[in-house]
C-alpha cells in the first residue's frame, strides 16, 4: 500500500532540453529532449542580421545550416511557443579550431598557410591544423598543433577545410566560398574562407637552412607545370633565354622536378636545354636553397614560383591562362600580349586529366596561343631589369 501511494502522488520531473551547438564544417544544432516538443532553430549572420536557415526540430534530431567558411554565426532557439529560450554567439576564442589545408601542392600550401596563423591570432583560439608539408612550418609555429591530413581530430568548437570546391556543373561551390575563387588572387582562397581582410601575407618556412650548392651568379629556372596550358609555349622561348643569361655572366639552374633528358618533357619545351646547370629531381629542401641563392628566379605558374617568393627571390613569372590579379603581386608578371586569348582560368574550370587542354583553340593553329606570343625578348627585357642590366 506504501509504495501504491508513492506511485499515485510521484510527478515525473521532466529534464530541461539541451542543445549541442558545434561549427564543425557547418553550424549544427542537435536537440535532446524527451519531452516531444518542437523547437524553432534560427541560423543568423551576425553581422548583417541576415536569417541563414531555420529548421524545426525534436529531441533526437539535428539540423545544420549548409554554409561551410566562416560567418560569424548567431543561433537562435525558440520553444513551441515561439518563445526565445537560447541564443548562442559565434566565439571560438579559447576553444579548439581546426583547419585543414584539402590541397597537396606546393603553391597553395605556401600561399594558404599564413592565413591559418592570422586566423589563431585573432580569434585567439586553440588552433589545429594538417597540411600536406607539415615539416616545412612546425619548429616555426610553436602555437599551432599539427597533425596529418586524415587524423580524428575530437573535441572542435569549429572545423574549416581550405581549397577549391566545385558543384557537380563545374561552377564554384557557393556552400564552400563566399564567392568565385577564380575571380580573385589565388592567396584570397583562404583568407576569403576563413572570414579574414586579404592581404599579401609570406609564410616562415624552415627548408632552405642549408647553404646553395650553386656558386657563383646564378638564375634559376623552373620550365615545367603540372599541365601544359601553364607552360611557356613560345617555341625556343627558354633556350633563348639561357643563351642571353650566360652571355652575360649568369649560370642557369633548372630546378623543375621533371627530369632533363626525359624525352617527353623535353618535347614541351622544345626539345632538351643545354648549357644549364641540371638540378632536376634533386630534393625539395635543395629548390629551396637553390632558389634562395639565386639573384632571379623565371618560372611559370606553378609551386616553384611560390617558393621563390616565399624565399624573397626575384621571380619573373610567365603565364597567359591565368590573369595578371590571380598571381601573387610581388611577381614581376609577364602577360599574354592585347590581341591574343588570354586568362581563361577566370571563365574555365582547368581539366587536369587533358593535358591539351585549351578550352577555345584546342586542335587548332590558336592552340596555346597565350603563352606561344610571349616572346623571349618580353621575357629578357623584363629580366634585365630585374637584374639592373641596362
Amino acid at each position: 500500500m506504501i509504495y501504491d501511494n508513492l506511485s499515485k502522488n510521484a510527478h515525473i520531473i521532466t529534464p530541461p532540453p539541451q542543445f549541442n551547438i558545434t561549427f564543425v564544417k557547418q553550424p549544427k544544432v542537435e536537440v535532446i529532449d524527451s519531452s516531444g516538443e518542437e523547437f524553432l532553430i534560427k541560423f543568423f549572420d551576425h553581422k548583417t542580421n541576415k536569417n541563414i536557415y531555420e529548421t524545426v526540430l525534436k529531441g533526437g534530431m539535428w539540423g545544420a545550416a549548409l554554409k561551410q567558411y566562416y560567418i560569424k554565426w548567431r543561433i537562435e532557439i525558440y520553444d513551441s511557443k515561439r518563445n526565445k529560450i537560447k541564443e548562442h554567439i559565434y566565439d571560438c576564442s579559447n576553444k579548439k579550431v581546426y583547419i585543414h589545408l584539402s590541397s597537396k601542392a606546393v603553391g597553395d600550401t605556401l600561399c594558404w598557410f599564413p592565413y591559418l596563423e592570422k586566423f589563431r591570432e585573432i580569434h585567439k583560439c586553440n588552433l589545429t591544423v594538417s597540411t600536406f608539408h607539415n615539416e616545412w612550418f612546425e619548429s616555426l609555429y610553436p602555437e599551432i598543433e599539427f597533425v596529418t591530413p586524415g587524423t580524428n581530430v575530437t573535441g572542435l568548437y569549429a572545423m574549416y577545410e581550405i581549397g577549391w570546391f566545385f558543384t557537380p556543373e563545374d561552377k564554384f561551390n557557393p556552400d564552400r566560398h563566399p564567392k568565385d575563387p577564380k575571380l580573385f588572387p589565388l592567396q584570397q582562397t583562404a583568407s576569403d574562407i576563413l572570414g579574414l581582410p586579404f592581404e599579401n601575407l609570406k609564410p616562415q618556412i624552415q627548408l632552405y637552412s642549408s647553404p646553395t650548392p650553386i656558386t657563383g651568379k646564378y638564375i634559376a629556372i623552373g620550365p615545367h607545370a603540372s599541365a601544359h596550358a601553364k607552360y611557356w609555349n613560345h617555341p625556343g622561348g627558354w633556350q633563348s633565354l639561357i643563351d642571353w643569361a650566360i652571355a652575360k655572366g649568369y649560370k642557369v639552374v633548372n630546378c623543375s622536378q621533371e627530369q632533363l633528358g626525359d624525352e617527353w618533357h623535353d618535347s614541351k619545351l622544345g626539345g632538351t636545354l643545354t648549357n644549364v646547370i641540371d638540378k632536376t629531381g634533386c630534393s625539395l629542401e635543395e629548390v629551396f636553397s637553390i632558389i634562395k641563392g639565386a639573384q632571379a628566379f623565371v618560372g611559370v605558374s606553378s609551386g616553384l614560383s611560390w617558393i621563390s617568393w616565399a624565399t624573397n627571390t626575384p621571380t619573373i613569372l610567365i603565364s597567359g591562362f591565368t590573369e595578371p590579379f590571380m598571381e601573387n603581386p610581388e611577381f614581376y608578371r609577364i602577360y599574354t600580349p592585347e590581341g591574343f586569348c588570354r586568362g581563361c582560368q577566370t571563365t574555365e574550370r582547368l581539366d587536369p586529366g587533358d593535358w591539351e587542354w585549351c578550352p577555345f583553340h584546342k586542335n587548332t593553329s590558336r592552340h596555346f596561343e597565350c603563352t606561344k606570343s610571349i616572346t623571349s625578348q618580353m621575357v629578357i627585357d623584363n629580366l634585365k631589369k630585374t637584374l639592373n642590366i641596362y
